[in-house]
């Protein structure tokens, strides 16, 4: 079930990527639908588990660390934006996803796993393969604003490793349900509590359009932690190689299906990079045996 769990996360990973680019098509208003999205999230996570008594989880230390944690997600998705306003996808795109390195990082030093010489290897691959297929010309940071993909590369790799975290510290007196629910009720609250404060408690712009896409993108993003969270329960002591496949998974099957669905155009050095990304999986995958 370990690499069934990891699959279905990558598609929902995925999923998600593709619902993004449908809000682009249909000018949606995205932090009204990530609101809804996050509130869907939780709602469908406190459904689905048997553990719903949420008020008993008051005070404890894994759920103020999930609220917490719920918090960071609204962050990094707000400086995720601003850096593609000011710098571009590809350059938002690149720091995001090579942020695998802080994880895995994690997963050595601290978590004590063993990685070798070719998990390595397969590792800086796979960040190539992620550069190759993202960048569609030149990468160009203005010094004014590179604050920005440092923030959402660090961000990014501390919302997995704390992830892997919870999963360590938590998951046999916890449920990986509840940690999910708790993890969405925390973003919830966070981003109800900025866009009171953004748009002054102004509820009159809302779209139903953008309350739609956020019930349609809260689906697949729910199951899309929970299923990696599943993933490095089950692989346990091999979380590295869960973040590695995972993320250049990700960035592989979405690329394909947006040439597929969307019809776009690959420049050869992103060819090259979906090259590298089955090179470098196959190396994961075999360095992990």
């Amino acid at each position: 079930m370990a690499i069934t769990f990891l699959l279905l996360s990558i598609a929902f990973s995925t999923f998600i990527n593709l619902i993004f680019r449908w809000f682009k098509e249909y000018d949606v208003h995205k932090f009204q639908a990530i609101i809804v999205n996050y509130l869907v999230c939780f709602v469908l996570g406190i459904s689905l588990s048997n553990n719903r008594n949420i008020f008993s989880y008051i005070g404890q230390p894994w759920f103020t660390y999930c609220l917490l944690l719920g918090f960071l997600f609204i962050a990094i998705f707000f400086s995720m934006a601003l850096t593609t306003e000011r710098l571009g996808i590809s350059v938002t795109a690149v720091s995001g996803k090579m942020s695998v390195v802080i994880p895995i990082l994690f997963a050595f030093f601290y978590a004590k796993e063993e990685i070798t010489i070719l998990f390595v290897l397969g590792v800086v691959l796979s960040i190539l393969s992620i550069y190759f297929i993202t960048v569609k010309k030149e990468l160009k940071i203005d010094k004014r604003f590179l604050v920005l993909p440092i923030i959402v590369f660090i961000g990014g790799g501390l919302i997995d490793t704390s992830l892997k975290v919870l999963q360590t510290a938590y998951s046999e007196d916890v449920p990986l349900s509840a940690i999910s629910y708790s993890i969405f009720l925390g973003a919830f609250v966070a981003g109800v509590f900025i866009y009171l404060v953004k748009e002054k408690a102004n509820f009159s712009g809302w779209e139903w359009k953008s309350i739609k896409a956020g019930v349609g993108l809260g689906i697949p993003n729910y199951f899309s932690i929970f299923f990696l969270l599943s993933a490095i329960e089950s692989f346990s002591v091999k979380s590295a190689f869960v973040f590695g496949v995972n993320n250049v998974g990700v960035v592989l099957l979405s690329t394909l299906l947006s040439v597929l669905i969307f019809k776009e155009k690959l420049e050869p050095k992103n060819q090259w990079g979906l090259l590298l990304a089955v090179v470098s999986i196959a190396i994961i995958a075999y360095a992990s045996r």
